[in-house]
């Protein structure tokens, strides 16, 4: 008699073609995170050729906000992306709850998220 467990697995496992598609989707996204990255900091270098002295300012007073969020965003994703790819599905547990599936990836991407964000408030002089 088959085992339940094993055929009840064996139909949640994704076949070959759908990991390879998931793995080269997340490398499209790392590559794509790169880019924005790179774009936005180029960006961020030339504002001084913008008239006035508004987006300077600005920049100068609230860059931990303005740049350094949404950096901390893209860095987590990028954590938590290259973790899926080099590991495969993330599952882990913490204070005796287990996080797999969908709720490990999120999970992970606040933790990443906030311990970078908690890093900028630290580090950051004002």
């Amino acid at each position: 008699m088959p085992d339940l467990d094993s055929e009840t697995h064996a139909l949640h496992e994704p076949d070959a073609h759908t990991r390879k598609f998931q793995a080269v989707a997340s490398w499209v996204v790392v590559v794509i995170l790169i880019g924005f990255g790179s774009y936005a900091l180029m960006k961020l270098v030339s504002v001084h050729e913008t008239p006035g002295t508004y987006w300077r300012d600005l920049i100068r007073e609230q860059f931990p906000v303005l740049v350094g969020l949404p950096m901390a965003g893209l860095g987590a994703l990028f954590v938590t992306l290259i973790l899926r790819i080099s590991t495969g599905p993330l599952e882990f547990e913490m204070a005796g709850v287990k996080f797999k599936g969908g709720a490990a990836p999120i999970v992970f991407w606040i933790i990443c998220f906030l311990s970078i964000v908690l890093s900028i408030r630290m580090l950051w002089q004002s």
